[in-house]
């Protein structure tokens, strides 16, 4: 009998995927919401490529610049806009839908467009920085920035002052106080679980204190930092964040530890941690394993890693926080960091996901980075040494990172054995 030749299934050699495609090893964790009128998510490619060509035409004739500098800011924006036009159109679709797919794959655009911009700045010397931003951006951009202290006067209390008793402390609430409880409130829809939203506020209070001999605007009275920034602001914005996502029924995400049908005390399941074997009946998040342990702490690291970038950045290269610079930077970064943050969610979460999502990949590029951006430009300017006190404190969070991750590979160690006997 002839032997028949064994047929090798090669799989599909060319195969397109459409923009609303979804991985099937996510489609558990993705939570299908309603498109609402179908005419606003009708392609529109020819329409828009016509119209995209026919802008740059009448704009290449109506902002004609002179100077080359002013030529090329203009070329630099409608660029931008072109990367946008083409993002928007064919860039696949995020784990986020809501309010439109569009705005996520713009920000998906935009955050290309900014991690390649600041490439473009890394290779620059800190003098041709300076000279590049004020030639190419703004000419007020590269001299020294007046640094303002909030720390003069820390009187909570003044009876002599003609216009309030309590003048350092109602003379605080300005612009910032309404644009930082929006910023907390983007920060609570990125963590999307309380408990871990209010320590990460304390955490980044405690990076003001720890940085404030190099960045003067770090420095605060303590009504300050307890009334004004953790009571008022950041728990204000926390509490906004959190009924907002009750009111649109946003997911909820469970870093914290906590079992699937029963809450229990942190106490008690730390105490559990500690001295129960078993693991089946409970659904453990950020003690289960060494593994996530330490991938939930880089999270709220990179968090604190990235609010920092800004402050740093600002100082180092001499760009005021109005300028229009920075607001590039802050608002489309905050609102991307949501969808950044659910792809690195599902990375640690879901165990069919072997690979880092697109949207976090490119968050860790722009954010460290603009940190490389940093190291290439603080030369000679950071050099007073770190207070005795806030070394002993850090040395104190040190030791206590090092012995929790020693319980929990010693509780993971004991468990494997249990259950391979």
């Amino acid at each position: 009998m002839e032997i028949q030749p064994k047929k090798i299934d090669i799989g599909i050699q060319c195969e397109v995927l459409q923009r609303e495609y979804i991985p099937p090893n996510i489609q558990s964790t993705f939570f299908h919401e309603s498109e609402g009128w179908s005419i606003f998510y009708r392609s529109r490619t020819i329409s828009l490529l016509i119209f995209m060509l026919t802008t740059l035409y009448i704009t290449s004739y109506w902002f004609q610049r002179e100077t080359l500098q002013d030529s090329a800011y203009i070329g630099y924006i409608f660029s931008f806009l072109a990367f946008c036009a083409y993002g928007g159109s064919y860039f696949p679709n995020t784990l986020i839908q809501r309010p439109h797919p569009l705005f996520w794959r713009l920000l998906q655009s935009w955050a290309c467009v900014y991690m390649m911009s600041i490439v473009f700045l890394i290779y620059f010397t800190p003098e041709q920085l300076q000279q590049f931003l004020q030639q190419f951006v703004d000419p007020k951009l590269g001299k020294p920035l007046p640094q303002k202290s909030y720390a003069e006067d820390c009187r909570f209390y003044t009876p002599e002052n003609e216009h309030s008793k309590f003048y350092n402390l109602t003379s605080s609430f300005d612009v910032f106080v309404p644009a930082h409880i929006f910023g907390w409130t983007v920060k609570m829809w990125i963590l999307r679980d309380f408990k871990l939203a209010m320590f990460q506020q304390i955490a980044f209070e405690f990076m003001e204190i720890t940085f404030r001999h190099w960045l003067p605007n770090f420095w605060e009275c303590w009504w300050d930092h307890v009334i004004l920034d953790i009571i008022v602001c950041n728990t204000g914005g926390i509490v906004i964040g959190w009924y907002t996502m009750k009111l649109f029924g946003m997911k909820e995400y469970k870093w914290s530890l906590r079992k699937e049908n029963r809450k229990d005390s942190w106490f008690k399941n730390f105490k559990r941690l500690c001295i129960s074997p078993q693991l089946d009946k409970i659904e453990w998040k950020v003690f289960s394993s060494v593994k996530r342990f330490l991938l939930v702490i880089w999270f709220l690291v990179f968090m604190n890693l990235c609010d920092l970038s800004f402050f740093f950045n600002k100082f180092v290269l001499q760009i005021n926080t109005a300028h229009n610079v920075m607001k590039f930077r802050v608002f489309p970064l905050g609102f991307f960091s949501i969808v950044a943050a659910r792809d690195y969610y599902v990375y640690i979460s879901d165990e069919n996901v072997t690979r880092l999502g697109p949207n976090a990949w490119l968050m860790h590029a722009i954010v460290l980075g603009e940190w490389v951006l940093f190291f290439r430009n603080y030369q000679g300017i950071f050099v007073e040494k770190f207070p005795t006190y806030i070394i002993m404190i850090w040395i104190g969070i040190f030791t206590l990172f090092f012995i929790t991750v020693f319980s929990i590979w010693r509780r993971e160690r004991r468990l494997n054995k249990l259950k391979q006997s």
